[in-house]
């Protein structure tokens, strides 16, 4: 299209699609290590459950940073919620959350990243974005007593808290890595500092 001043996305090569796979599988290994703990905190006070779980979008949203392809977090969180069914409660339903996350994430990216580069701020408000669906998807497990008002807005606050956490970190570690130059060019020209 003539005048179009967006950079070129990266393509979807086998490259990337091993990278992806690659912080989707540590992901799955990171989920399965916390486990115990993450289940304890969701039976005990469901607020600290919510902010600890954001460890679990680091690594997806780390593989969007460096890879740059639009879908990433979806495909990133979709395996770690597929390779991990086997070792949490949950079973196969502990892919729902996960899908729902990158879907979030990518979709919001897509929407607001439409006329330029990925930025900082876009990375943060897609982090939002999932907060707020993470909290939703988490409201029909909560057990009758967890339902008043107080633990329902620090469960929210600790969804945000969490997952903005995990953008700065892989935002953060995106940086580091990209200022390396270990990721090819494409990746730093789909985002931005700003």
């Amino acid at each position: 299209m003539a005048g179009d001043t967006r950079p070129p996305r990266p393509p979807l090569s086998t490259r990337a699609l091993l990278i992806i796979a690659a912080f989707g599988a540590l992901g799955a290994l990171v989920l399965v290590l916390v486990a115990p703990v993450t289940s304890l905190l969701a039976a005990l006070f469901p607020p600290a459950y919510a902010l600890v779980a954001g460890v679990h979008s680091v690594l997806p949203f780390l593989a969007r940073r460096l890879v740059g392809f639009t879908w990433t977090t979806t495909i990133a969180c979709a395996l770690v919620g597929i390779l991990a069914i086997g070792f949490t409660p949950l079973g196969a339903l502990i892919v729902v959350p996960f899908v729902i996350t990158g879907l979030g994430f990518d979709v919001t990216l897509l929407l607001l990243g439409r006329r330029a580069t990925v930025r900082r701020w876009h990375f943060f408000g897609a982090a939002l974005v999932t907060a707020v669906l993470l909290f939703l998807v988490s409201l029909p497990v909560f057990s009758p007593r967890d339902l008043s008002t107080p633990i329902l807005l620090l469960t929210l606050l600790g969804r945000v808290v969490g997952q903005l956490a995990a953008a700065a970190i892989a935002w953060s570690i995106g940086t580091q890595v990209l200022k390396a130059g270990i990721m090819p060019v494409s990746a730093r020209t789909a985002t931005r500092e700003d």
